[in-house]
């Protein structure tokens, strides 16, 4: 991690930190959030260190939602991305690469400065999690070399986290994980990591990761200081709707939403039915 000479480490060797990953099934989700949308969460339990599994000796645990990263219509993708993104990337698209991500991304939420950033205020979500994004795609190149994915996999992480930093509509100050994403876009659109080629995205895939790490060392840096002045600064620096997000949005508010779908919850329905 970038500074990590400067702070007390999330997750530390020393002290024998053990860091768990594990796949579960949803037993149910009930309401408006059994109605799979395409941003609900891959993943859930950040790790963090007042957890009962801590307590116990158990960990920081992990768990990622197995039936959400399987509910994808591929007719219907294919012609989302037929609308979105140059034809010739379409093969680096995988919805399981979000997977894959999504492991990046928790597991850095346990590294980094250990502290939590008081002084932050209603900018230390958008922070952490831009932070854990960033180390979702800044560290691939190391997991890339030391055999956990191979080239392929490691460009289609790369265009699929690119294409899925790409909103609707831009949102409120208020929507943290959304403002995380624009932030993002845009500081990757000012570096050059991708283009918009005929209305649709085109990924330099080359620029990606270097602007990944230089955002990560920026989040870093404004955790380390855990200035709020700073922070906000950084934030409204970022969060930039842009004419590229603008065209690409629209074409998701007549597309996306036919991506939509059910949640299953069989074990949920067999107990019912039982009882």
């Amino acid at each position: 991690m970038p500074y990590n000479n400067e702070y007390e480490q999330n997750l530390s060797e020393e002290k024998n930190s053990k860091q768990t990953m594990v796949d579960v099934d949803l037993v149910m989700l009930a309401g408006n959030c059994g109605i799979y949308r395409s941003g609900i969460t891959l993943a859930e339990n950040l790790p963090n260190d007042d957890k009962l599994s801590l307590t116990i000796g158990g960990g920081k645990r992990n768990i990622f939602h197995r039936q959400i990263r399987f509910v994808t219509d591929s007719e219907k993708l294919k012609k989302l991305l037929n609308e979105i993104l140059d034809t010739e990337q379409h093969k680096y698209y995988n919805t399981e690469a979000r997977h894959w991500f999504t492991i990046g991304h928790e597991n850095t939420h346990s590294l980094g400065p250990k502290r939590p950033n008081d002084k932050l205020g209603k900018y230390s979500h958008i922070i952490e999690e831009n932070k854990a994004d960033m180390g979702g795609l800044a560290f691939l190149d190391l997991l890339t070399k030391e055999g956990y994915y191979t080239e392929e996999k490691c460009k289609q992480i790369i265009i699929t986290s690119v294409v899925d930093t790409f909103l609707k509509v831009k949102p409120t100050l208020q929507q943290a994980h959304r403002v995380r994403t624009v932030m993002q876009n845009y500081y990757l659109f000012k570096r050059g990591a991708y283009i918009i080629k005929n209305g649709k995205i085109h990924v330099n895939i080359d620029k990606v990761l270097p602007a990944a790490k230089e955002m990560l060392a920026e989040i870093v840096r404004v955790q380390i200081n855990d200035d709020f002045i700073k922070c906000e600064k950084y934030v409204l620096d970022n969060f930039i709707w842009t004419d590229e997000m603008e065209i690409i949005g629209k074409k998701l508010q007549i597309e996306d939403k036919e991506l939509n779908g059910i949640l299953e919850t069989q074990l949920a329905d067999k107990l019912l039915a039982e009882n």
